[in-house]
């Protein structure tokens, strides 16, 4: 439970912080929000941290540019607003519009004047809106199996995939329709990832709406991890650009770093980690090896597996020791793994993006995700509002769109969308919607960039729990991991909030800050979120529930449902205590004080 209490308690800067180093491997929102949070809650000198990045500007996978004749962005983000720890995040950074405002009150301002509400979440046919997206069309194996799933420990679903777990029928329903395709599931991925996703995101009811999506006024670069970037500036944080991290050396036991090596302009040094500095280190990227494409040139990516960046540093690692964990799980379903956004730049034919509005019925960016179901690619878009970039020109609108499977034959574009160029891509896309008739002035006004991207979603691998390290791995002293490919309670990857909350979790670790980190929303123990999926089960979200809506029980079931009674009640988690002080151990004890003064029951 996250209260005001908590949060906003300003803990005392740990002992000698003023003394002591960081350094953080990789300039993503992970490696960003961990140097905010050293100085914002640690207090750590802004001139002790160093950041190292492979490339010419931070930010990671969340990018967004203008290149020389469009823009460039690779993916979108779904921001909900249980997302605590970006949010703590974001309150904190000053906004570079609005002095004396935060990036927070930017964000929840433009929410609050665009808000999202999609009446067309899905096409069919070359542009006819699935009509009925709001029925899950799950049977009731499908049902027993999302119920199963939920009750079913992690332990038990170790390497597992989701089309291991669920019947093939599953995969005909709305419900996976919306499910894979706004959050990028396949079949192959891990069912304790899904069920983890069901869970964290328990509050998010209507999710076919899409109303529980937020957005930001400008692309996340320019919305978030520039004004972090200019206040970590500002606050003399460091940024070694072009610099990488080559290995990262331990003590014998592998508990202390002791040195890194560095390369700059091919040249090899070393960096001494002395005694009280901090490694934080983003061990992969999700993406890594990208490829990029345009109008007439495919996106052709490595398939050697070679030079992986991050990732390699995080084998050398794995290999010491199993505490690190197991990064082969994430390498070596490359093919799987993929999938390829395209981003069209649209400038002096806005005749195009009116369509869109017209056929879906919301202005650009209030529509969120849009999925196209008889998509041999699996085809989905998001229209952006405009200006989505700082002086974007009023002439110029830009769309983001994705297929998750890349491999496929296109329906109509009679190869795999990773074979296609960016003009191919946009006209198998324009066959969907059924706008064929608009391709041939499309193109001529359109710069499309693609992104092939082979790792994207290798995260969600079938995996064990062991696979991911945890934040700090058991016994490290000085080293902590943080992204997507590390093992956080509760919570999931693919997501901004992970990385942040890697970030902060890690930096009170290592610190030893005398605070509590920002908790995961545990809306799944809410009542009111079980009852309201029942009451929409029942078609009955405003109505009065009757006897006759519940289900009958059997006296031969009741033994049955008994025992899943109480494996439900098994797996809650006792709540936290209201106790104030800084020693626990005082909760599990029976008496500590002592009094001496008579009990009611002697005589």
């Amino acid at each position: 439970m996250n209260t005001i209490y908590q949060t906003m308690y300003h803990a005392p800067a740990p002992e000698g912080i003023e003394k002591k180093k960081a350094f953080i491997i990789g300039g993503g929102i992970a490696g960003l929000s961990a140097a905010a949070f050293l100085i914002r809650d640690a207090a750590m000198p802004g001139g002790n941290i160093t950041i190292f990045d492979t490339h010419t500007d931070v930010g990671g996978s969340m990018d967004g540019t203008m290149g020389e004749k469009g823009y460039l962005c690779r993916g979108e983000r779904e921001l909900e607003p249980t997302m605590e720890c970006l949010w703590y995040l974001c309150a904190q950074t000053p906004s570079l519009e609005n002095p004396g405002r935060t990036v927070l009150d930017d964000i929840v301002l433009f929410n609050k004047d665009e808000p999202q509400h999609s009446e067309a979440r899905a096409f069919v046919r070359q542009g006819h809106i699935v009509s009925d997206m709001h029925n899950p069309h799950l049977t009731k194996e499908d049902g027993d199996d999302l119920t199963r799933l939920l009750l079913t420990p992690e332990s038990e679903l170790e390497d597992i995939t989701i089309e291991q777990f669920f019947k093939p029928s599953y995969f005909q329903s709305n419900q996976w329709l919306d499910f894979h395709t706004k959050l990028a599931f396949k079949p192959i991925h891990s069912v304790m990832e899904m069920r983890r996703y069901i869970l964290r995101f328990f509050a998010a009811t209507r999710t076919e709406y899409n109303e529980s999506i937020l957005h930001t006024k400008y692309n996340e670069y320019d919305a978030i991890i520039k004004p972090v970037k200019v206040w970590l500036e500002q606050s003399g944080v460091k940024f070694e650009y072009g610099t990488e991290i080559t290995e990262i050396e331990m003590d014998s036991a592998c508990n202390t770093v002791r040195d890194l090596t560095i390369r700059r302009n091919s040249t090899l040094g070393h960096i001494a980690v002395r005694t009280g500095d901090m490694v934080f280190f983003t061990n992969g990227s999700m993406t890594q090896s990208t490829a990029f494409g345009d109008n007439g040139t495919v996106a052709l990516f490595d398939r050697s597996g070679k030079n992986l960046g991050a990732f390699d540093v995080w084998k050398k690692l794995a290999a010491k020791n199993p505490k690190f964990g197991n990064p082969g799980k994430f390498l070596s379903s490359m093919d799987e793994m993929t999938f390829v956004s395209f981003f069209p730049t649209i400038k002096g034919y806005p005749q195009f993006v009116r369509k869109i509005e017209e056929m879906t019925g919301s202005r650009a960016g209030t529509a969120g995700a849009t999925s196209i179901k008889d998509s041999n690619w699996e085809i989905g878009f998001i229209l952006h509002h405009k200006p989505f970039f700082p002086g974007q020109a009023d002439d110029v609108d830009v769309f983001w769109g994705n297929g998750l499977q890349p491999h496929r034959v296109g329906n109509y574009i009679k190869k795999p969308m990773l074979e296609c160029t960016g003009d191919e891509i946009l006209t198998e896309f324009c066959y969907h919607m059924g706008l064929l008739d608009m391709k041939d002035e499309l193109l001529k006004h359109t710069f499309v960039s693609v992104a092939a991207m082979p790792y994207i979603t290798s995260q969600f691998s079938p995996r064990k729990i062991s696979d991911r390290p945890r934040i700090v791995p058991e016994g490290c002293t000085n080293i902590a991991f943080l992204g997507q490919y590390v093992e956080v309670d509760d919570d999931v990857v693919f997501t901004v909030e992970t990385s942040v909350r890697t970030a902060l979790e890690a930096v009170y670790k290592l610190t030893k800050l005398d605070k509590a980190p920002l908790k995961v929303v545990p809306s799944q123990y809410d009542l009111r979120q079980w009852v309201y999926r029942f009451r929409t089960g029942i078609n009955k979200t405003e109505s009065e529930i009757k006897e006759s809506d519940l289900p009958s029980i059997k006296m031969t079931d009741l033994f049955s449902l008994k025992k899943k009674i109480a494996r439900i009640l098994n797996n809650v988690p006792i709540p936290e205590l209201l106790f104030s002080g800084r020693d626990r151990s005082v909760l599990q004890t029976e008496s500590v004080l002592h009094p001496k003064a008579p009990l009611d029951t002697d005589k």
